[in-house]
């Protein structure tokens, strides 16, 4: 898929919307938000060039697990990607998703 076919459709899309562009290495990366699961997926221009709609779609929407990409989220305060987090911190992303975070009731 052409770049610029991508960045159409994604803009037409009522659930994603674009985060970054990074041009500083050696091929650009993109960064698409699902706006609903709040995950954010940083596809490579080699990534998004040699697939269709359709696979990237599912991919940025979770239908479908990524094999080449990886998810980065801003649950601690910067954009980090989450394959290198720890049980407990995936774990927290987890309860974000289904907002079951509350502070536990600490007994003195």
């Amino acid at each position: 898929m052409r770049l610029d076919e991508f960045f159409d459709a994604v803009e037409a899309h009522p659930q994603l919307r674009g985060v970054a562009i990074d041009k500083s290495g050696k091929e650009g990366e993109f960064a698409i938000e699902h706006t609903i699961s709040k995950l954010t997926t940083v596809f490579p221009s080699a990534a998004v060039e040699k697939a269709d709609w359709e696979v990237l779609e599912d991919i940025l929407t979770a239908k479908r697990e990524p094999e080449v990409l990886y998810h980065i989220t801003r649950v601690v305060g910067y954009y980090s990607r989450v394959e290198n987090w720890n049980k407990s911190k995936i774990g927290e992303l987890a309860d974000r998703h289904l907002g079951n975070y509350s502070p536990a009731e600490v007994s003195a």
